[in-house]
């Protein structure tokens, strides 16, 4: 499985914005990080695919977050759809979230940590 890697200076980013509000944490693209939640802070992540195929629904290893659901989200273009992803920190620790496409897009793994 191919997987991306995000560089540590975004990652960082990343998660100082998640430590520093309450508020939905709104997080994009189709490269693997990892992002830091508080208890209760809910995570949207999006993500595009080209071609056919969909990412399935997630599996969490790990109790600190929560699936909320998934949605495709518009404007649809003609590379293929975007699609959001919705959980929630709801307690202390890591949780890694797997979303594997049913194409040929890659494997997108991001680590959670909830504090």
């Amino acid at each position: 499985m191919k997987t991306r890697q995000i560089s540590g200076i975004v990652a960082g980013a990343l998660i100082g914005l998640g430590a520093c509000s309450t508020n939905p944490l709104a997080v994009s693209g189709d490269s693997s990080q990892t992002v830091a939640l508080r208890v209760g802070q809910q995570l949207n992540l999006t993500v595009g695919t080209v071609g056919p195929g969909l990412y399935q629904t997630p599996a969490i290893a790990g109790r600190s977050v929560t699936f909320l659901g998934d949605s495709v989200i518009g404007p649809i273009t003609p590379a293929g759809p975007r699609q959001l992803f919705r959980f929630m920190g709801v307690a202390a620790g890591a949780s890694v979230i797997v979303l594997t496409h049913s194409g040929n897009e890659p494997t997108i793994t991001d680590t959670i940590m909830v504090r």
